[in-house]
């Protein structure tokens, strides 16, 4: 009896950001390591020859990025129709959001969030609207949808009535716990683009009063890529806000960082903060909490969703009580060590086994 063929098309990991370019690299490690022997995975590229081109995805120029679009394109609704029917393809799995749309293999789109559509001034108004079209035109009733999590399932539903929709948490086994190089943890840690619901700057000005009240030399490493699709208007502000208050020395903004210095910041922080103001799911709060690292986070659906008590939450938008926060947690070693234990617990089922098995269950 022939396997199931699953094949699961990678182009996009050439210029994922952050949150993509994990969940790319997951899925594939959990297919490859815990995969069904009833199903045959085929992968459209090797992920260990592909070369991160972030060239072409944050360009300051218009035309840089619509090159890459067109190349998208061509390989999305032109070379992977094709390459399904070569290989006999029963399922394809999409997990940039986009299927093609002549497509006779079943259809799995990963749609991470309903971003795009709940804060649309968020995004580039032509961008936006050509890539929530492609999404649409990608999905048939038959396709199906998963997503990161239960919060993003309820925003998706009423975008996507005809199609059935699979809340999947992924997993995080990316990192491993590494001992510090550095005489005391002394970084304050977020990795993500510098995108406007990210809130930075309420993180930025919490930081500024932790450093005064508490006159300690911590630094805040904002690791992201700060032009998002040739928009830098958050970095804007925060090198203005750095300007006006001296804070040259104080905050580290490191760009894309790759892997090995992901974890370099994360082995030597003191806590990480996430006072996103919404999030799909938020892989980076897992992986510090994986890394023994405290956490502080806004208080928002989501992240109670995944991190429930293991973490502490902070009023979103709100400097003051993060700054409380934070301060609590540089002054209470044993409230650490409490959130360390709890988070190690609570990630245990984020791994590779329960991803894809739970994948599999839907094909």
């Amino acid at each position: 009896m022939r396997k199931k063929r699953v094949y699961i098309d990678l182009f996009y990991y050439k210029t994922a950001l952050s949150g993509l370019k994990t969940y790319i690299e997951e899925l594939v490690s959990a297919s490859k390591t815990h995969g069904s022997d009833e199903i045959e995975y085929i992968f459209s590229h090797d992920l260990k020859k592909i070369t991160n081109n972030q060239f072409f995805i944050n360009s300051k120029f218009r035309i840089i990025r619509w090159i890459f679009q067109l190349r998208y394109l061509v390989w999305k609704q032109i070379i992977l129709p094709i390459k399904l029917l070569i290989n006999k393809v029963d399922i394809v799995i999409c997990p940039d959001y986009i299927a093609p749309i002549i497509c006779y293999s079943k259809k799995i789109v990963v749609i991470h969030d309903n971003l795009f559509w709940k804060y649309p001034k968020n995004y580039p108004r032509i961008w936006r609207n050509y890539y929530t079209k492609l999404i649409q035109l990608g999905l048939n009733s038959k396709s199906i949808i998963i997503t990161t999590s239960n919060y993003s399932k309820i925003g998706l539903q009423p975008i996507f009535k005809k199609n059935k929709i699979y809340p999947v948490y992924q997993s995080s086994e990316n990192f491993s716990i590494q001992q510090t190089n550095e005489n005391g943890k002394k970084y304050i840690l977020h990795v993500g683009t510098f995108e406007k619901r990210k809130d930075l700057l309420t993180l930025i000005k919490a930081f500024k009063k932790i450093k005064e009240e508490l006159k300690v030399d911590y630094k805040l490493v904002l690791a992201g890529s700060t032009y998002i699709n040739g928009d830098n208007e958050v970095l804007l502000k925060i090198e203005k806000y750095i300007m006006e208050h001296n804070l040259f020395d104080s905050i580290l903004m490191p760009g894309y960082i790759n892997k090995n210095k992901a974890l370099y910041f994360y082995n030597n922080s003191l806590m990480y903060v996430f006072p996103s103001i919404d999030e799909g799911f938020g892989i980076p709060l897992i992986e510090a909490l994986k890394l023994k690292v405290p956490v502080i986070c806004s208080d928002i659906p989501i992240f109670r969703e995944i991190a429930d008590d293991s973490v502490i939450y902070f009023k979103k938008n709100n400097e003051e009580d993060l700054f409380q926060k934070m301060k609590q947690l540089v002054q209470s070693e044993g409230l650490s060590s409490k959130l360390v234990s709890k988070g190690i617990e609570k990630v245990k089922k984020y791994n590779r086994y329960n991803f894809i098995k739970d994948i599999e269950k839907i094909y």
